[in-house]
């Protein structure tokens, strides 16, 4: 009689892959502040051991949760229900009827090292950022590069995530 396809299989070596041990003598802080940041700051603020996460990070400038940053206030707009489906509308990316669009997201980190490098070297040449294959190797199209350009031109220094005085 054969041996069984089971019997098989467990005889059979197996490749286990360890994650990398970590350094129990190594503290890496789970937060750092910018250095960015610091620097525009007239004083050294010190970590309160008293206070709360949120006070702390108040006092450092940061956001503690980017999800209730305060909404922008514009003082024209009313509940009505027309306004609800102009809202509905910007969502859809369709024309809305008060002639407002929604504002161009922020660009990432990432995008804006890719973008800032293009800019440098192009300026306002999208044929040649579109062709240069090294510092466009997403191969984003003229129109695609155009609107980075402009939203990294209107976010260039700004973090939305930090708060300012």
């Amino acid at each position: 009689m054969g041996r069984s396809r089971r019997k098989y299989k467990q005889s059979r070596t197996k490749v286990r892959v360890g994650l990398p041990k970590k350094n129990p003598r190594l503290f890496k802080p789970s937060f750092s502040v910018p250095p960015k940041l610091l620097q525009s700051l007239a004083y050294e603020p010190k970590w309160d051991d008293q206070g709360t996460v949120n006070y702390n990070y108040n006092s450092f400038g940061v956001a503690s949760d980017p999800n209730f940053l305060p909404p922008q206030t514009d003082d024209s707009i009313d509940s009505g229900s027309e306004l609800e489906e102009d809202d509905l509308k910007s969502a859809l990316g369709k024309k809305r009827r008060d002639g407002k669009t929604v504002a161009p997201q922020p660009l990432t980190a990432m995008q804006r090292f890719h973008i800032g490098r293009l800019v440098e070297k192009y300026g306002d040449d999208y044929k040649s950022m579109l062709l240069d294959i090294k510092l466009n190797p997403m191969q984003h199209s003229v129109g695609t590069l155009q609107k980075l350009c402009m939203r990294y031109h209107m976010y260039q220094n700004k973090n939305p995530l930090i708060l300012t005085k």
